[in-house]
């Protein structure tokens, strides 16, 4: 079949360590089918995250949740399809490195 990959794999791990959670994750993919009638495939990729998760308890706002992740630790560029499969027609690229910040209020 057409957009189908010979093995997707992932694992993570967490931990709690004073109060704070950490965790990571690794996703391993084989490449999608590519070139003509998808005879071929995209070179594999592996693709690692981290996340730190922490309560914080202030007076004034009370209990407020921030997390800290890092997607794609290592930066690595990585094909997800090159357009030469049946009906792609252009390439496109995993996400580059993304550090993201969130903070939830509880009610």
């Amino acid at each position: 079949m057409d957009h189908q990959q010979a093995l997707t794999a992932s694992s993570g791990l967490a931990y709690n360590w004073n109060g704070t959670h950490l965790s990571t994750d690794l996703i391993y993919q084989s490449g999608l089918r590519n070139g003509f009638a998808n005879t071929t495939s995209l070179p594999a990729y592996t693709v690692v995250n981290l996340g730190l998760r922490r309560t914080i308890a202030l007076d004034s706002t009370g209990p407020m949740e921030y997390r800290l992740v890092l997607l794609n630790l290592f930066n690595q560029t990585y094909l997800i399809r090159d357009g030469s499969g049946i009906g792609v027609g252009a390439p496109q690229y995993g996400m580059p490195r993304g550090f993201f910040l969130g903070i939830t209020k509880p009610l």
